[in-house]
């Protein structure tokens, strides 16, 4: 996940060519297999206490088509656990040799493979045996369902793309003093890091190789490894690997691997990884440097054409995963690869680090790939990541949750970017006018290939543009064409606000139309963060800040002659200025959403200078976090060497404790752990680390915190308590007194932990932290260090797409543990994120509005939210649908119950707006969503799309799409529509109406609002039209929508249920408030209709979905008229007044729930079949809008069939599943205690606790369907019979089904309110 001085050419994959792919399953799910109903028990309503099987497939992989890449996980361990005793995974023994085992363990796997791809007619794409045992497939989504059914297939994964992310660092850093150690020089000795990567330029001087083009040229050749004896390579140094892509794959085409893992001429980005990492580094004269590492002062450093890498005595395994251009999903078999790199089965050289630079953007934390990185550490090996640099997001890092998997597993040293004291910039040559003659800093195009360049083309005259076209940014006219052919021009890169006219391509294209050969660019910054493109065609140079001026003057009085080369790329070091600041790009991690933050610790990787692939012995300056991950790599090995004993958590808590070096912005605030995690490395100090502090609970973590906590403003002081280990690897004993120190600051909250602690030699010893919190004072701060507004901006055209806005942020308590000692620190991150909530509800379990009235007030009741910042917000919807809730288990990752929507609205402040006498065609349409689980924020891995459609003819004409617009860390809405056959975006909204600076708790919720003006959808009273709507959403992991509604129509003019009262400041929101004056408004048609309440400052609440609980934001009430009428005679010759059931059986008709039987009779007595059962709960919906499939989905009733909707309908609500055969059964009679268990699911299987003592003598504690029962009667709708019995497998009368339908309306329907 690099970014070099520009962007790079690995461009990200469109959503919709990757959707669903994903590494390897995160946990193993066994199959479903048919559930066998006990007897006389209705199979509709099988209880949770029936044991039932998850499933291999999820929904997605159901629905999957055609052609899709997927990792089958057979059951069992990896060989490498099956074979090696725990001391060996604790790394505290050598690995025993266990080859045949090995070899026996991936025959097995490869057959299984072999069988599995012959079986789906799939192509085998790649095995793994050594990590865990499974199969990567590319084949047709039917033939791959069905390995579902095999008994050694444990799992089905999607596979989804990653994308690729000295001598000063070293020296800031500590790494050159510890190889400067007397008798132990810790340069990484003897310790093997495997980099995951592009390949690695072998040839390179860096890493002992020729050193020129010629050998580069002739190992690109190979499909092997050279032999050791070829001259090619220095197998001391590059220990070989394997190409697992070749040069063509991109990530969405076939791999063509082969044994020689050597770097492309247009990749490079691994080649510079393994030299920061452990490059022998190149002298002055071009020579590898074969030396004394603890020679090395400074000043030496500095004249080195490429400085070591910080372990430049450990050796180098490269796992190819990248083609030259494109994403992979290749990095599963690598891992694999790790721990057995030529295959052989003896697992004695295997690496101890592997290093990825690679990654993705707002990744969930249960991203399959991350099972893959905890399980090789437990294996014995640490996994170090780049954080990533907000690639997709303008290297915008100040952007929540933007760091991606691999970086987001628990257990990965996951690395964010600092800038060093000094740093190595590009360089030019001014070889004329002579006063000014000598090298510049400035920096390169990108998108020219230098190393193919003659001299003669990279030097030139230059002029300066004209006044009137000084940006280039225009075609230049003949007469000033004329002037610049055959030259190279001089341009103006910004204005002086530092603003863009226009993007670098432009420019260099009509620099190139005009006969120019080149182009130099001015610069209002001595070290741009972003570079420039230029174009393929003409080279480009762009001068630093400092130099700009003299360069200048020397083209417009036409005596500029300029010269380029590789030999001067990163030609320069200079200081930077900002030692210990972080780089604008490093990435956000998560903020403490799922138990943890990232990321882990800092290392230097601005402006890094390594090897350059290709070049012999050249190198190439990039920054991004994929140049402080090898760092860290490195320090990592010296770590190791030092401590051969000591295991990956150990690596890694001693390399976080170490790193007490704060990063600060450049106004000097301190940089929060969710950004740099404990601080800035320090080999030295990590080195010397032989007491060490973790995570108690969760060792591999290291960090500690409390995560993201919700409390109600009047809950009281609240207080919880966390574990830390202090444990001694020292031989003699230490007390450190234990401190806070903070860099967020959140009133109302305190951290407390003991004064000190001493630790004996070999003793482990654990302290507590305790966190105490005051609700009613806490305040909405914001990080000192966080940008305060953003914006969004094209790179390519200059021009501003999203404005400065405020942005969105949470607040928090956060900073560092210390354990001081004498000149010793340790320290690990501690963060908290406290939230106020409110407790908000509509009373009662209804609206009902007075008869003869079409609006009522509705009773806000709870406790509000309005402190610091906070105010408790209301959205009133007209409810439009509501979704079942999904087992995760079914879901490609359980977090995509994130896009599992639960219910959705529509509202419209058209009719409050003529009510008050103003224009209604000023109005708003909003549309309500809640889902069955927290999102931490919300980015394009999960998204959320409302079609509409305005002219009935069932098709989209406009789309309302949650989005991000690079550089800004804020939601956007974008309205689609079609112009010309195509979808283009027609405007822009935030999300939830509000710009940051109004807080709408979309973080950490599972509720949202968009919003959309109505004249932008060209809706207005006058043709006071009927839309409709549909809601889908959508996660990077699952191939179709998680979740999806019917059309659903609306009246926005017109609605059905419709609200006014006192607004907030955001327009369509109410505030959520006791003394708020809110009225629900009902049309004489609305019939059934409910109303959608979203209280989005209401805690979270219970979302399980376990006995109902469908948590505290989101409330659907029925909307009724309070009626006074008495039910009219029913009319059926059977039924006559005085008869038992009269008045119930009379409403069933006046409802037309019922409507007898065609010779006039009710036939109270007879049973009631399950087909009428679905008949009545249909009608006793209101008969919903519904479209019946036109293939049934029971093998015994047809779509000609009586009540055939209807029970197509009871199927789609869940409440009917059928019998195991297959069948409904529509005319088998239901008994009563069946009946009971229908309409508790019918009432949303809510909370219910059923008494330890039976209400029914024949109903006992440990009947099925008990609670249901007792939930029936309790409601008071059944009262048994007289001899206080229920009689539940009695089958029950049509007369008796009336009395449950009529006093469940009036018990639960209505008294629910």
């Amino acid at each position: 996940m690099a970014s070099t001085n520009t962007w790079r050419a690995c461009t990200r994959i469109g959503l919709s060519a990757v959707l669903g792919l994903g590494l390897i399953a995160s946990t193993a799910v066994p199959l479903n297999a048919a559930e066998t109903p006990l007897r006389g028990q209705d199979p509709d309503l099988r209880t949770s206490q029936q044991h039932t099987q998850q499933q291999v497939l999820s929904p997605s992989m159901l629905k999957a088509q055609g052609t899709i890449p997927v990792y089958v996980k057979f059951k069992g361990q990896g060989a490498y656990e099956q074979t090696q005793p725990r001391a060996v995974l604790q790394n505290r023994q050598a690995p025993v040799n266990a080859q045949a085992q090995v070899q026996a363990i991936k025959t097995r796997v490869e057959s299984q493979a072999q069988s599995v791809a012959g079986e789906s007619h799939a192509k085998v794409l790649y095995t793994t045996h050594n990590v865990m045992p499974g199969v990567a497939l590319m084949g047709d989504a039917q033939a791959i369902r069905d390995l579902a059914s095999r008994p050694d297939v444990e799992r089905i994964s999607p596979i989804v793309p990653k994308y690729r992310q000295n001598a000063g660092s070293v020296v800031d850093t500590g790494a050159a003093e510890n190889w400067a150690r007397q008798n132990t020089g810790y340069t990484g000795k003897g310790i093997k890091i495997a980099v995951i990567d592009s390949g690695i330029d072998y040839t390179h001087a860096d890493f002992g190789g020729p050193g020129t083009k010629e050998a580069f040229d002739e190992a690109t050749k190979l499909t092997n490894m050279p032999e050791a004896s070829s001259g090619l390579y220095d197998p001391a140094k590059f220990l070989g690997g394997y190409d697992l892509a070749g040069d063509d794959y991109n990530g969405l085409n076939t791999a063509v691997p082969d044994n020689n893992p050597i770097d492309c001429i247009s990749g490079g980005h691994g080649t510079h990884v393994a030299g920061t990492a452990a490059g022998w580094g190149v002298d002055a004269q071009g020579k590898t440097f074969r030396g004394d590492y603890s020679t090395l002062t400074p000043e030496k450093l500095g004249e080195m054409k490429i400085g070591p890498g910080s372990a430049p005595d450990a050796q180098l395994y490269s796992f190819r995963v990248f083609g030259c251009s494109g994403a992979t999903n290749l990095v599963g078999q690598a891992l694999d690869k790790v721990l057995d790199p030529n295959g052989d089965g003896d697992f004695s050289d295997r690496a101890q680090v592997v290093n990825m630079s690679l990654g993705g953007e707002f990744s969930p934390e249960d991203d399959p790939e991350s099972y893959a990185v905890e399980t090789l550490f437990r294996q014995g090996v640490l996994a170090v990541v780049s954080a990533g640099n907000a690639t997709g997001y303008n290297g915008v890092g100040d952007t929540y949750s933007d760091s991606g998997q691999p970086a987001n597993a628990i257990s990965a040293l996951t690395v964010a970017n600092s800038v060093g004291s000094t740093y190595a910039m590009d360089a030019a040559q001014i070889l004329a006018p002579s006063q000014i003659a000598g090298k510049i800093p400035g920096d390169y195009s990108v998108d020219y290939n230098y190393s193919k360049a003659s001299e003669e083309t990279l030097r030139g005259q230059v002029v300066a543009a004209p006044a009137s076209n000084k940006f280039g940014c225009e075609a230049f006219s003949a007469e000033d064409a004329a002037k610049l052919k055959d030259r190279w021009v001089f341009i103006e890169w910004a204005n002086e606000d530092g603003t863009i006219s226009c993007g670098s391509k432009v420019r260099f294209d009509n620099a190139e139309k005009a006969g120019a050969k080149g182009v130099v660019l001015s610069s209002q910054e001595e070290r741009a963060e972003l570079g420039i493109a230029g174009n393929e065609t003409i080279p480009g140079f762009r001068v630093a800040k400092s130099a700009s001026d003299k360069v200048r003057e020397a083209a417009q009085a036409g005596t500029l002659e300029i010269r380029l080369g590789e030999d001067l790329k990163g030609g320069l070091r200079v200081q930077s200025g900002k030692f210990d600041e972080l780089t604008t790009s490093s990435a956000r991690g998560f903020h403490g959403s799922y138990g943890y933050t990232k990321p882990d610790l800092a290392a230097p990787g601005n402006n890094i200078s390594s090897a350059a692939v290709g070049t012999g012995t050249g190198s190439i300056q990039y920054t991004g976090t994929s140049m402080s991950a090898p760092f860290a790599s490195g320090v990592a090995a010296q770590v190791l060497q030092a401590h051969q004993d000591y295991s990956p958590i150990q690596i890694k808590a001693a390399m976080m404790n170490s790193a007490d070096h704060d990063l600060h912005d450049a106004a000097g605030h301190t940089y929060a752990v969710d950004r740099v995690g404990s601080g800035r490395i320090d080999a030295k100090a990590a080195v010397d680390t032989r007491v060490l502090l973790y995570n108690a609970d969760r060792p591999e973590q290291v960090s500690q915190t409390f995560g993201v906590l919700e409390y109600a403003a009047d809950a009281g002081q609240q207080s919880l308590t966390r574990e830390m280990t202090v444990e001694n690897f020292d031989s003699k004993a230490h007390t450190y007194s234990i401190s806070y120190a903070g860099s967020t600051d959140m009133p109302g909250v305190e951290f407390s932990m003991p004064s000190s602690i001493t630790v004996q030699p070999g003793e482990k010893k654990n302290f507590q932290v305790k966190v105490t919190i005051d609700p009613a004072r806490l305040e909405k701060t914001m990080d000192p260090a966080m940008e305060k507004t953003q914006s969004s901006i094209d790179l390519n055209t200059g021009k501003t797409v999203v404005p400065e806005q405020a942005r969105q942020f949470i607040a928090s308590e956060s900073g560092r543990i210390k354990l001081t000692e004498g000149d010793q620190t340790l320290r690990v991150p501690l963060h908290a994120a406290p939230k106020p909530v409110s407790t908000m509800k509509v009373a009662g379990n209804n609206v009902q509005v007075p008869a003869g009235s079409s609006q009522t007030r509705v009773t806000l009741e709870g406790t509000e939210l309005n402190q610091g910042g906070y105010r408790s917000l209301l959205g009133a919807f007209e409810w439009g649908a509501s979704v079942n809730r999904v087992n995760p288990s079914n879901l490609w990752v359980s977090s995509d119950m994130k896009a599992n929507l639960q219910h959705v609205g529509a509202a419209s402040n058209a009719p409050a707006l003529k009510d008050a006498g103003k224009d209604p065609n000023e109005g708003t349409l909003s549309f309500g969503i809640s889902t069955w689980r927290n999102w931490d924020v919300i980015s394009e891995e999960n998204t959320f799309t409302v079609n509409i459609d305005t002219d009935g003819n069932n098709r989209a004409d406009y789309v309302l799409k949650t989005d991000r617009s690079a550089g800004l860390d804020f939601p956007i809405v974008r309205l689609m529509g079609y112009k010309n056959g195509s979808l283009e975006q027609l405007a822009y909204y935030p999300l939830n109406g509000a710009w940051g600076d109004t807080d709408t708790n979309m973080m950490d919720t599972n509720t949202l609002i968009m919003s959309v003006p109505l004249k932008d959808l060209g809706l207005t009273a006058e043709n006071a039209p009927q839309i409709r709507y549909s809601v889908e959403s959508i996660t990077q992991y699952e191939w179709e929508n998680v979740s999806q509604t019917d059309w659903i129509t609306y009246s926005p003019f017109a609605p059905k249920v419709w609200f006014s009262g006192t607004e907030s400041s955001i327009p369509g929101l109410f505030a959520d408030a006791p003394a708020t004056e809110l009225t629900l408004h009902r049309a004489s048609d609305a019939g059934s209709a409910k109303a959608l309440f979203l209280h989005l400052h209401n805690g979270t609440g219970d979302l399980s979905g376990s006995q109902g609980a469908s948590g505290e934001r989101a409330q659907v009430l029925p909307v009724s008229e309070q009626s006074t009428e008495t039910p009219s005679a029913p009319r059926f010759t059977d039924v006559k007044e005085g008869d038992m059931f009269y008045t119930e059986i009379a409403w069933l008709a006046q409802r037309r729930i019922t409507t007898g039987y065609p010779d006039g009779s009710f036939r109270p007595a007879e049973n009631t079949s399950r087909a009428a059962m679905a008949a009545y709960f249909y009608r006793l919906a209101g008969s919903p809008q519904f479209t019946a499939p036109s293939t049934p989905t029971f093998k015994d009733v047809a779509p000609g069939d009586q009540f055939y909707k209807e029970i197509e309908w009871f199927a789609a609500q869940r409440l009917t599943t059928g019998y195991a055969d297959g069948t409904f059964r529509p005319q088998d009679a239901v008994n009563r205690d069946a009946m009971a268990a229908f309409f508790y699911r019918y009432a949303g299987s809510p909370v219910f606790t059923a008494p330890d003592k039976p209400t029914f003598k024949d109903v006992a504690p440990n009947s099925m369907f008990y609670r249901e029962i007792e939930w029936l009667a309790a409601q008071k709708v059944t009262t048994g019979w007289p001899d206080q019995t229920y009689r539940p497998l009695e089958p029950i009368h049509r007369d008796a089904m009336a009395a449950f339908l009529y006093r469940y309306n009036q018990g639960v329907l209505k008294a629910e309110g």
